[in-house]
């Protein structure tokens, strides 16, 4: 049955499926975020849609560190100390259209077939950390339930997706835009890593009562170094 769902899901589930990837690493001390298609092509990066841009301290603390990140047209790049990073790209408003997508609201555009809200939420971890399964609180993410840190490339491992704290039941996870699993009612899905980088997301859409769109989709990326 599970399966049955997966592959309907993949069918039914094109925004992901094609949507552009956004995703923080790390080198060294060095963080950067990017969007665009992972591995592949990387596209610019509206720095007035980046909302926040927080970093789990070693201390506990968190702060928001968008305010030192430098911009360039296709990344953006900062220098921290961080357990963990979590990153939060607004969208705006997109519209359907005969001539293709537009980045406004239904109340703005022509002949719209369909109109949404597009928020983005990109995580990294220090899988080494014992802070690696802090709850960042975003309206969508991915946490580990499996301790990552002793875990290698081709090992299975447990992941949670979480709405404000709250577990997301049937949100369908991907990896390299290939759907591998549904959460159940816990928000849970196993998964089997791979390496050296590892992106996991996820996606959500939830009802608008708003002229401007039906809906708001919810994407989330997960990022983790795996051991060989």
């Amino acid at each position: 049955m599970r399966t049955t769902v997966i592959a309907l899901a993949a069918l039914l589930y094109p925004a992901l499926g094609r949507a552009h990837d956004f995703w923080v690493e790390r080198a060294g001390e060095e963080f950067t975020v990017r969007y665009g298609h992972r591995g592949g092509e990387t596209l610019p990066i509206d720095g007035a849609k980046l909302k926040a841009i927080r970093c789990a301290e070693p201390g506990g603390a968190q702060k928001d560190v968008r305010a030192a990140a430098r911009l360039s047209p296709k990344e953006v790049r900062f220098t921290a100390r961080c357990d963990a990073v979590a990153v939060f790209h607004d969208g705006g408003t997109y519209s359907l259209t005969p001539d293709g997508e537009v980045n406004l609201p239904r109340t703005k555009a022509h002949d719209v077939v369909k109109a949404w809200e597009s928020r983005q939420f990109a995580k990294w971890i220090d899988v080494h950390s014992a802070r690696a399964s802090t709850v960042m609180g975003e309206e969508l993410e991915i946490v580990p339930v499996t301790d990552l840190g002793g875990k290698k490339d081709g090992d299975k491992a447990t992941f949670k997706v979480l709405s404000r704290g709250k577990p997301v039941s049937g949100a369908v996870v991907v990896v390299d835009h290939q759907p591998l699993g549904e959460t159940d009612s816990g928000g849970e899905v196993r998964l089997r890593l791979r390496g050296p980088i590892d992106t996991v997301e996820t996606s959500i859409r939830r009802p608008l009562q708003s002229p401007d769109a039906e809906v708001v989709v919810l994407e989330a990326s997960l990022t983790f170094e795996v051991s060989k």
